[in-house]
């Protein structure tokens, strides 16, 4: 069975008031061997104040919060909801994941149900 290793970096620590700014994940075979991998990044959202120590921590300036270029975060929580169900079935380990990711993913994309 594949794995999925994969990260978020946020607008800080809340899972319930914060914003995933950008989620990274690399697919791996039963060996270990990489085989996709898969980052995006979004905009900030209007309503969302980002804490400076978690801009500090995950190094995106003010500037790319607010970069036109990048989708919105709904955009990006479809694409990672099409990313990872693409990629399954699999096993998937993150950093952090129970005490934090799982509850900024899964809450963005219980909306596109």
């Amino acid at each position: 069975m594949a794995f999925v290793f994969y990260d978020t970096e946020t607008t800080g620590s809340e899972t319930f008031y914060d914003q995933i700014l950008q989620f990274a994940a690399i697919k791996t075979d039963d060996s270990l061997n990489e085989v996709d991998r898969f980052e995006i990044r979004c905009r900030i959202q209007r309503h969302i104040l980002p804490s400076p120590g978690a801009l500090k921590v995950t190094g995106i300036s003010l500037e790319q919060l607010s970069d036109p270029v990048l989708p919105s975060h709904f955009e990006m929580a479809a694409s990672i909801h099409e990313k990872l169900t693409a990629w399954s079935p699999a096993i998937f380990v993150g950093y952090n994941s129970l005490e934090f990711d799982e509850d900024t993913i899964l809450f963005p994309l219980e909306s596109l149900r």
